[in-house]
């Protein structure tokens, strides 16, 4: 199966790119890596992201929590394998952002095994409620292009 572009990275601009080794007991009964597993990669891929562009996303009580996420199986990742994790984040809102991401063979880039999403919701840590996302924060985030 030819791999096919990203249909989703027009309006997200692409920020990290995370490698990853495949492990064995990330395999199922299946021989292939499970379905959860991919959800871990991003999670891994997201909070590298976050370590680098919002180190101090914890402070003054108020910090991301993942809102929504989801993923599109395009084919199975079989150990051995070295993944490559591209993290593209969308323009932000008020209090939300999104990431997009590419789960692709590090050795191949044109296989792409799955296309992932998360949303970020900035929080009041106290009153369990959206609140708009710190400059100091939003300044390492993509800007509208028009």
């Amino acid at each position: 199966m030819p791999a096919q572009p990203p249909a989703f990275t027009d309006d997200h601009e692409l920020m990290l790119t995370v490698t990853l080794p495949v492990r064995w007991g990330d395999m199922d009964a299946q021989g292939h890596v499970n379905n959860v597993q991919y959800f871990r990669f991003t999670e891994q891929a997201r909070i590298e992201w976050f370590d680098r562009f919002a180190p101090d996303r914890h402070g003054e009580g108020k910090g991301p929590v993942v809102a929504q996420t989801a993923c599109r199986f395009i084919r199975s990742v079989v150990y051995p394998a070295t993944l490559e994790i591209l993290v593209h984040c969308a323009v932000p809102g008020r209090s939300s952002f999104r990431h997009r991401y590419v789960v692709r063979d590090a050795n191949d880039p044109a296989c792409v095994y799955a296309e992932a999403e998360a949303v970020m919701v900035w929080i009041d840590h106290e009153t369990q409620k959206s609140t708009p996302i710190p400059d100091r924060i939003r300044d390492n985030l993509p800007r509208s292009r028009g």
